[in-house]
């Protein structure tokens, strides 16, 4: 395998390409109150997930940089009354983004077919098969490549976008994850009913996660195994997308 495919479903094996052939009509996306988000782990065999993992490795992993928002001291500092904290969101990983033409991450992402991949029509049609709508097929989908090593994580957070006519109302993000096996564990916690209490395991060899957003999660820092943590990535192919029309209505 020296590149990835030009469309994203020849990616997935026989079970992942029937749920684009035949949208499950997921409950989740559905029913109020019900954090709408789904993680599959058994829709990219192991020998592909080892392949896309070996091409992100030798041509992304030089080109994507650490990014990084610490905590300020001064959030705690500032504050002038008991229990009046309050926590931006805080990140440490690696990225790039490839919406820009100009990007150098872009031109490594085209050499190996990731780019043409994550705008192939079968991206999209997966996103809206999993949600059960239709999403906006234009230059504001974003994409971007991300890989957490030891320690990496994202913080709390909830995407909400109130500046964005077209995501203000809820958007959708398509998550393709991939991990070694020097990864021991990484949690993904995503809020249930008013608390952070729901959570899933996403250190498997490959996963595909879909949220519609907003809503509060994270993802907890990764840990190595014992004597491999300096091997340990996990990958993460990330899309996002508008809904067409873009919804009247806050879909939360």
């Amino acid at each position: 395998m020296d590149s990835f495919p030009s469309e994203f479903a020849d990616l997935l094996n026989k079970r992942g390409q029937r749920l684009i052939a035949n949208p499950p009509q997921l409950a989740v996306f559905r029913t109020k109150r019900a954090t709408p988000i789904v993680v599959f782990d058994d829709l990219i065999d192991d020998r592909v997930a080892r392949r896309c993992i070996e091409l992100l490795d030798r041509v992304m992993y030089p080109v994507i940089r650490r990014m990084q928002t610490r905590i300020p001291r001064e959030w705690i500092a500032s504050m002038k009354k008991n229990y009046s904290d309050t926590l931006r969101k805080t990140v440490r990983v690696k990225t790039a983004t490839l919406n820009s033409r100009k990007s150098q991450a872009l031109d490594a992402a085209r050499a190996i077919g990731l780019a043409q991949m994550m705008r192939s029509e079968s991206f999209f049609q997966f996103a809206e098969a999993i949600v059960g709508n239709s999403l906006e097929r234009g230059s504001s989908s974003g994409r971007q490549v991300i890989c957490y090593e030891q320690g990496d994580y994202s913080g709390p957070h909830n995407d909400h976008h109130p500046e964005s006519p077209g995501s203000r109302n809820g958007f959708v993000d398509l998550h393709i994850m991939f991990s070694n096996d020097a990864v021991r564990s990484q949690q993904l916690v995503y809020e249930e009913r008013g608390f952070l209490s729901a959570s899933r395991d996403v250190n498997g060899p490959s996963g595909i996660a879909v949220y519609r957003l907003p809503f509060w999660h994270y993802t907890t820092p990764l840990v190595g195994r014992p004597g491999r943590e300096a091997e340990a990535r996990r990958w993460l192919l990330l899309g996002s997308f508008d809904f067409d029309p873009p919804p009247e209505k806050p879909m939360w």
